[in-house]
Parts: structure tokens; C-alpha cells; sequence
């Protein structure tokens, strides 16, 4: 008994990244949601289709480039950020 994943078989530690950034985006998605506290409806649903986007860059890039997938929370929490931050200075967003 061999401890190597059999032939055509993926180690799951080399997605790791992917399972972190799928599961990060999860977390992003309720805050993108919950936005509608503090932005309109057009603000919350170009946050969401941001989203919707790198969401499908993730399932794109899952097994070929794991720790690419691991950014793409981060990058969205800093859209998501500066969205918020711009409507309020520029939009007068508020709760």
C-alpha cells in the first residue's frame, strides 16, 4: 500500500487554496448581501455581479491555479470597500 494518491486521482492538498478562496467567497457573499443596509438596490446588484464574476473565475481556475482562487476574497472584500466607501463620499449612501 503506497501512500500516493492513485493514478488520475488529485491530493486534496493541492487544491487547498481553492477549497480556502471557495470557501472565503462564500463568507464575501453575505456581506456583498447585507450591503442593502447601507446601499441601494443597483449598488447591491453591481456588487453582486461582481461577485457572480469572480465567483466563476474561481470554478475556472479551481484545479489549475488553487492559490489564485485564495485571492479572490480578498480581492472582493477590497471592491467591495471601495464601493461602499465611494457611494457614501460621492452618493451620500447611508443606513
Amino acid at each position: 500500500m503506497s501512500s500516493s494518491p492513485e493514478p488520475g486521482r488529485t491530493d486534496a492538498r493541492q487544491v487547498l487554496g481553492s477549497f480556502l478562496g471557495m470557501g472565503g467567497m462564500a463568507c464575501v457573499l453575505f456581506l456583498v448581501l447585507a450591503s442593502g443596509l447601507v446601499a441601494p438596490w443597483y449598488g447591491v446588484v453591481l456588487l453582486a455581479l461582481v461577485w457572480l464574476v469572480l465567483f466563476g473565475v474561481g470554478v475556472r481556475w479551481f484545479m489549475a491555479h488553487p492559490w489564485r482562487v485564495a485571492a479572490l476574497p480578498v480581492v472582493m472584500v477590497v471592491v467591495w470597500f471601495a464601493t461602499v466607501m465611494a457611494g457614501d463620499v460621492l452618493l451620500d449612501w447611508n443606513a
